[in-house]
């Protein structure tokens, strides 16, 4: 419901990605993103898979402390050559929080991000990449709330 009401800002853009994974050596991952600037900036991990790696690398890029709480992945199409729709799940460690009145308690605000693409790492990094924008985009407008509640004189 509140990625219906809440239409957050494109941060970031999945630029390129290259990655290399198998058996003879761990992952790595180059990650090139574009942020709201038009500025390309480019990192590259390694990790314990090439979702990890391409996740480590995008991390050192947008240097945003997070938790990620869910990962699936389902394929869209059948065959070979299957679209692969890749959803994710992530919490701020900074914890933006919201109390809920009635039931007196404060749970964590958790983002979600989809992604869809034929290379499931491209498809993950892009669902990550969305929940981050809008882990981002919900920070600046609590960010300004909180100056303008500031601002006002009683």
């Amino acid at each position: 419901m509140s990625d219906e009401v809440f239409q957050p800002q494109v941060v970031w853009l999945v630029g390129d990605a290259q990655i290399t994974c198998g058996s003879l050596g761990l992952s790595t991952a180059t990650v090139k993103l574009i942020d709201i600037d038009g500025q390309e900036h480019i990192a590259c991990s390694v990790g314990t898979g090439p979702v990890d790696a391409a996740y480590k690398a995008v991390d050192l890029i947008v240097k945003v402390p997070i938790t990620l709480l869910e990962y699936s992945m389902n394929a869209v199409t059948e065959g070979i050559d299957a679209i692969a729709s890749t959803r994710v799940l992530i919490r701020g460690e900074d914890d933006l929080t919201v109390t809920n009145g009635s039931a007196g308690h404060t749970p964590h605000r958790t983002f979600s991000g989809t992604g869809a693409d034929m290379d499931v790492v491209i498809s993950s990094v892009r669902a990550y990449i969305g929940a981050l924008n809008k882990m981002m985009s919900f920070q600046k407008l609590v960010s300004r709330y909180n100056k303008r509640e500031d601002s006002v004189v009683v």
